[in-house]
């Protein structure tokens, strides 16, 4: 009960550190911005009015109108839900977001039990709870709160599916599954988990043929959850749309002569419509001609192409001060004069210390192989995945719920170090039994040596 207790409390604390801040600001989504089409289309579907928008060239986007695709479901249709619940307003949107970003500590925290025990999954969870870079971004109405949770729950069942023996849980890999597909509908780079996850099984001593199956469960258990959507966008849009249609449409941001490394409006594509084009007729329009334009310039511009691959591995990596220029909407919804600078020291530090302490995890590689080897097969595909499309700050949320538990591991062992050197005794009794069952309350860790390794050496 005091792990649960504490558990508890820490949710607290992330859900006030979020109400606090998302109270303290304002931000109003600009036009033909991903929140601005993400309000408009959860308005359509809070009114029954389905998953459809309207295109206005002077002011963006507004619910009604006619079926879109352009983006996924999956966060329009949560917003939709709390609209439909509590009534329809900013207010209650960024309420949504506020739960989804607080309610993320939790599978963080069962991420850091199944990886390195429960002291350093309850330091995990704290430090999820306050962290700037996932507090920042919650008053904005972009898909990555929500993706950063279902991203981390889909971890979390994922990494507590293999049991010591080597064998698998079935109900952990049916949820995982089910949960995998709901954040397909969010967004498709989901999908990057099963792999990432297989590595892990498969370092941590599970037969390849059964991380295999397991891995091909999990994604016909998602794909059964997508299918359905993907059958309408056939029925709706004319012309077989998995997920969304705005693939040819993002892979022109980061293919173009005019291409930074990260999102940058293709103004190819939108000069390409007529007056009277609605945004329905664009969407194939700009996902085919996107599609071409993007293979004929990577094709022909192989050195510009490198460049930009390092551009976009930058932004993906960046820090998150780029939240407060959403927050103050570029200027419309300023924040208190003098407070930026310290803020955006606040988000760059701690991330600069989240990715330090990252690096001072592998210096114990041997020891902890198979959670390393998860975290690195995690940043290598993720990395991978959005060299193919863009880059952006925000697009690492998902990855810091695999991140932070292995920061917070350093962080225990330096305290437990100091101790040592103020208690001689205490960390003789120490050196042969992990911290977690000296105190006697991590009764579930896994210590059988295929996830946590504790010896003399270390």
């Amino acid at each position: 009960m005091r792990w649960a207790v504490t558990l508890a409390v820490i949710l607290a604390a992330a859900l006030v550190a979020r109400l606090a801040w998302t109270w303290w600001t304002d931000p109003t989504p600009p036009e033909l911005s991903d929140p601005q089409y993400y309000n408009a289309t959860a308005l359509s579907l809070a009114r029954g009015e389905g998953y459809s928008v309207t295109f206005h060239r002077d002011v963006g986007f507004l619910p009604g109108g006619e079926e879109t695709a352009f983006w996924p479901p999956g966060y329009s249709a949560y917003l939709a839900t709390f609209y439909w619940l509590f009534g329809k307003g900013d207010e209650v949107a960024q309420a949504a977001n506020v739960v989804a970003g607080a309610l993320v500590v939790v599978p963080i925290y069962f991420i850091g039990l199944r990886l390195f025990g429960r002291r350093i999954a309850l330091v995990a969870a704290a430090a999820a709870a306050l962290l700037p870079s996932l507090v920042y971004w919650v008053p904005v109405l972009f898909s990555d709160t929500l993706f950063t949770l279902l991203f981390a729950m889909v971890a979390a069942l994922l990494l507590h599916a293999l049991r010591q023996d080597g064998t698998f849980s079935l109900a952990l890999l049916a949820a995982g599954g089910v949960v995998l597909g709901l954040a397909m509908l969010v967004r498709g780079q989901a999908l990057v988990l099963v792999p990432v996850v297989a590595v892990y099984w498969a370092v941590a001593g599970a037969k390849p043929a059964k991380c295999l199956l397991s891995g091909g469960a999990c994604l016909a258990l998602a794909a059964a959850v997508v299918v359905p959507w993907s059958v309408r966008n056939t029925a709706a849009m004319g012309s077989p749309i998995l997920l969304s249609a705005n693939v040819g449409y993002n892979l022109r941001v980061g293919h173009a002569p005019y291409s930074t490394g990260r999102y940058i409006l293709p103004d190819d594509l939108w000069n390409s419509r007529s007056e009277r084009t609605t945004f329905r007729e664009l969407e194939p329009v700009f996902n085919d001609l996107g599609l071409e334009r993007a293979t004929e310039y990577a094709l022909g511009h192989p050195l510009e192409e490198a460049e930009l691959a390092v551009r976009k591995t930058l932004w993906l990596w960046a820090p998150d001060s780029d939240a407060l220029d959403w927050v103050e909407s570029y200027g419309r919804t300023p924040l208190p004069a003098g407070a930026v600078g310290p803020l955006r020291w606040l988000v760059d530090g701690s991330y600069a210390v989240l990715l330090w302490l990252v690096g001072c995890a592998f210096v114990r590689a041997r020891a902890f192989a198979p959670q390393l080897s998860l975290l690195a097969a995690l940043v290598v595909l993720w990395t991978a995945t959005h060299i193919v499309f863009f880059g952006e700050p925000r697009y690492h949320l998902p990855a810091l719920a695999l991140m932070i538990p292995v920061a917070a591991a350093p962080l225990v062992w330096l305290w437990e170090a100091a101790i040592s050197q103020l208690s001689p005794r205490r960390a003789e009794q120490r050196a042969f039994v992990p911290a977690d069952i000296i105190e006697g309350e991590d009764r579930e860790a896994d210590t059988d040596g295929k996830n946590v390794s504790y010896s003399r050496a270390d």
